[in-house]
């Protein structure tokens, strides 16, 4: 638990008050902060809480419920009982195809298939389920929109194939199929085909009878919602409870089963593979797996009233698409990080930890995926971390567009002014650098007391600076350099 107490110690230094880092966490947005680091096939845990919990604590899984969904999918497609190309229209019961047909889509419904369902390029609208804090409507009232379901009908509002739009219809749509390709209860059908196979003893999407060691919903660090959580129907989507130590078991698998020849992986090589292959924007099958940089799949999730989540496994996805294998083995193949929270707020605490975490294991970063993880959300600052001396190699004044800043220094080290005398100390951010070939690495500096870092890197050959503000949206400033 050595890192544990590092990572605790980088947390808790970002406050000058002594204040714990579970004190910390609560303060910028949750808490509860339940983290399990797979490192070389060994998982490791820890909770950080405020409220009391441990790594068994469950937690909802939210949107990240949809790969062990896709798993389970993958499975009976491995086993015959399904196709990716087949046609929704013949698995589904005649009383569900009439709720999502209109006059104007039924040849398009005719099209869709269960590739489609899993790539979120279905053209089937609702993109989020709230879930129900009472009184929870069955699946087939969801999908017709009628009282007392609270979204709207579940139909085809677009062309299939045409254009990835993230589903939690499509996704619903794939649990009522999954149910009557086997004959079972979808959670029956997922604990045979994933989490008994995979030892994910802590996952249901029912709570136990009796069950006290689950985390409750918040608005913030501080104040709980109305309700300790929601139920969601739209299990398939959404509605997973799990640990973090348990879905990194499914990550495990999946990086197993791409390396292949062991012969007892939980999915046949070209199977993990094909699940892996993006499809359009950044999305494969279920799983967020861009083929650039190709390092790895991930997912996140947000449930109302209060919860916040990610996964994500490192693997090679340049070779899985036919590409140029990556050029060598990196030290973090084979691991993996997952965060969750019990907050609606946790979204900036997650992604602040997850930069931690790959800071101080030293392993790739994922800036890149914007939407479904860390972009925009700014990293802890290093404290006691020397600057790289180099950072006075881009002293000078800069611009984008709109607005010009000068980097210059003090007394206390470099500073980014803006206007005549107002200046924000830079420190060293807790975030894995960036490679520039036949340059060397990016210099990272977090302004203080501000959600806001500057890269300093190259850009063409040229020095360049990267401002990342996390504002609504969030921004990515290009600077040039003033003559």
């Amino acid at each position: 638990m050595e890192f544990f107490a590092d990572l605790e110690s980088l947390i808790s230094s970002q406050d000058t008050t002594n204040e714990s880092a579970a004190e910390f966490l609560a303060e910028i947005g949750s808490p509860s902060v339940s983290i399990a680091i797979l490192d070389h096939g060994s998982i490791t845990s820890k909770c950080i809480s405020t409220v009391g919990g441990d790594s068994e604590t469950l937690f909802q899984a939210c949107s990240i419920s949809k790969p062990i969904t896709g798993m389970a999918t993958m499975r009976l497609i491995q086993a015959g009982k399904l196709q990716l190309d087949s046609k929704i229209v013949q698995l589904l019961p005649d009383r569900v195809i009439s709720i999502l047909e209109t006059p104007q889509t039924n040849l398009l419904l005719q099209q869709i298939t269960i590739r489609h369902l899993m790539s979120h390029t279905s053209g089937i609208n609702i993109g989020h389920f709230f879930g129900y804090s009472k009184d929870a409507p069955d699946v087939e009232t969801v999908l017709s929109g009628k009282v007392p379901a609270n979204t709207l009908q579940v139909k085809v509002q677009g062309l299939p194939g045409y254009s990835m739009s993230y589903s939690g219809g499509g996704l619903t749509v794939l649990q009522i199929i999954l149910e009557a390709v086997t004959g079972k209860d979808f959670p029956t059908l997922v604990k045979e085909l994933v989490l008994d196979p995979l030892g994910m003893s802590r996952s249901f999407y029912t709570l136990q009878d009796g069950e006290k060691n689950v985390a409750t919903a918040h608005f913030t660090g501080y104040t709980p919602c109305d309700v300790q959580w929601h139920v969601l129907p739209e299990k398939a989507a959404g509605g997973l409870w799990t640990t973090p130590t348990d879905l990194l078991k499914a990550v495990r698998a999946i990086q197993q089963s791409l390396k292949g020849g062991a012969g007892k992986e939980f999915l046949e090589k070209e199977t993990a593979r094909e699940m892996l292959e993006e499809v359009q924007n950044m999305m494969a099958l279920t799983w967020i797996a861009p083929k650039e940089p190709g390092v790895a799949f991930v997912h996140s999730g947000s449930n109302n009233p209060g919860w916040e989540c990610f996964v994500m496994g490192y693997a090679d996805l340049k070779s899985n698409s036919g590409d140029k294998k990556l050029s060598e083995r990196k030290a973090w193949d084979d691991c993996g990080i997952c965060i969750m929270t019990n907050s609606a707020a946790g979204f900036t605490v997650w992604a602040k930890v997850f930069h931690a975490i790959t800071y101080l294991k030293e392993w790739a970063s994922l800036p890149y995926v914007v939407g479904g993880g860390p972009f925009g959300k700014i990293p802890f600052c290093a404290r006691g971390v020397q600057v790289n001396g180099r950072w006075g190699e881009w002293k000078g004044c800069w611009r984008d567009e709109e607005k010009e800043l000068v980097l210059e220094g003090n007394e206390d080290g470099p500073v980014l002014r803006f206007g005549t005398n107002v200046s924000a100390r830079l420190l060293p951010a807790a975030i894995p650098s960036t490679e520039h070939t036949g340059n060397g690495k990016s210099i990272d500096l977090v302004l203080e007391g501000l959600e806001m870092m500057v890269r300093l890197g190259w850009k063409d050959g040229n020095r360049g600076i990267e401002v990342w503000y996390d504002g609504v949206p969030p921004r990515l400033l290009h600077l040039r350099r003033v003559d």
